[in-house]
């Protein structure tokens, strides 16, 4: 099955009442960079602790309300990217799973596979919607200066997000998971039904750094 156990639903009560927690964290992030006009999005933290701690369904379903909660209070343009949540919890439920926040190279992995789904996925949709801007004014400026040096619009555009996504997401999986261990191991092991088949043994309490 090897992958596909991560995509079973196998959520408890208190997976269910995470949800909202990762929600409230998302979208508190966001309101801060958008009040204090930081180039930054920081409305992902909540969507990869809830991947780490309780799955891909977890942080993806409260990646994908964030957006469209954002989108009628601080941020009116979040909705068309809520895809692009619901992707970023997806991937970090994978990390979560084989344990990638548990060890450095993982954590290196867990970071690198978000800034990438987060900067791929959002291209297509910068271009068709802004012309291929992010509304990162450094991010925009490099945008604005590799276009008018002949480079492809597609590339430019690219280079742009990943310039915002970069810092980003560093600061989103750093925090996202120095609130993970920050968690009492009793509380953590809570969470693992998502990662056992049936028919397995209680995990034990999930490790520290």
């Amino acid at each position: 099955m090897g992958i596909l156990n991560a995509f079973k639903v196998r959520m408890n009560t208190l997976a269910i009442v995470l949800i909202p927690v990762c929600i409230a964290i998302d979208w508190a992030g966001h309101a801060v960079a958008s009040t204090l006009k930081l180039p930054l999005f920081l409305d992902s933290i909540g969507t990869v602790l809830g991947g780490l701690l309780a799955g891909p369904w977890v942080g993806g379903i409260a990646g994908l309300i964030t957006n469209f909660i954002s989108s009628g209070t601080v941020d009116p343009i979040a909705a068309p990217y809520s895809i692009i949540s619901l992707a970023i919890g997806i991937a970090a439920g994978i990390g979560g799973y084989y344990g990638w926040h548990k060890t450095w190279p993982g954590r290196i992995a867990l970071y690198v596979l978000i800034v990438l789904v987060a900067s791929i996925g959002s291209t297509p949709l910068n271009i068709n919607l802004y012309a291929g801007q992010s509304g990162v004014p450094l991010g925009d400026a490099v945008y604005a200066s590799l276009v008018k040096s002949g480079w492809p619009t597609w590339l430019a555009a690219y280079i742009d997000e990943a310039t915002g996504d970069i810092p980003d997401k560093l600061i989103t999986v750093v925090v996202a998971t120095l609130i993970y261990f920050g968690l009492p191991n009793r509380y953590r092991a809570l969470f693992s039904v998502w990662r056992r088949q049936s028919g397995e043994p209680e995990p034990a309490p999930a490790s520290s750094v």
